[in-house]
């Protein structure tokens, strides 16, 4: 009787010290993601040839440092559609040709990790992103209603993973 109880007692605290696992809601972290003007104004609408910065950003709100698993290849980051067309759904793609396969990007305390990209990649802006790479010279969106969407759960540290959250903007071409 005695050896049941003591394995009853080590399986239950077995089963604490495993749901101890910190709570991933906990995480001191922020995500934003937002469209840019050339002079950082976040914006939903654009005059047609207007450059669009895309900006994605991990803020951490914290006081620790926290180490983000790169969670690259994500094929929809930053890929631009424009919905209810004659033709349907318009696929106009992404606007950088390549992304780093390092192991992981750190988000310092009270700091962020920003990962910004233009549509139209024409300038040597871009020579600091370490992220996403690549001279993608994109066609000049027409006229009409555009969105831009991904999913992503993110990894940190000791496998810390969030659920999988969605990100979605959508923008016009005036």
């Amino acid at each position: 009787m005695k050896k049941n109880v003591l394995m009853l007692l080590l399986i239950a605290s077995t089963l604490v010290i495993v749901s101890c696992e910190k709570d991933k809601t906990d995480l001191p972290l922020e995500y934003k993601f937002v469209l840019l003007d050339t002079l950082g104004n976040e914006k939903t609408e654009f005059n047609q040839g207007e450059n669009i910065i895309f900006s994605f950003q991990v803020i951490n709100k914290g006081s620790e440092d926290m180490f983000l698993e790169n969670f690259f290849p994500n094929s929809d980051f930053f890929r631009v559609y424009e919905p209810n067309t004659n033709e349907g759904t318009l696929d106009y793609g992404v606007p950088y040709t390549g992304f780093t396969l390092s192991a992981g990007y750190f988000v310092y305390e009270n700091d962020t990790l920003k990962i910004k990209y233009p549509w139209n990649n024409i300038n040597s802006e871009n020579a600091t992103n370490t992220i996403l790479f690549g001279n993608n010279k994109r066609p000049n969106l027409s006229i009409g209603s555009f969105t831009t969407s991904f999913s992503q759960s993110f990894t940190f540290g000791n496998n810390i993973k969030t659920e999988e959250k969605h990100f979605e903007i959508n923008f016009t071409i005036k």
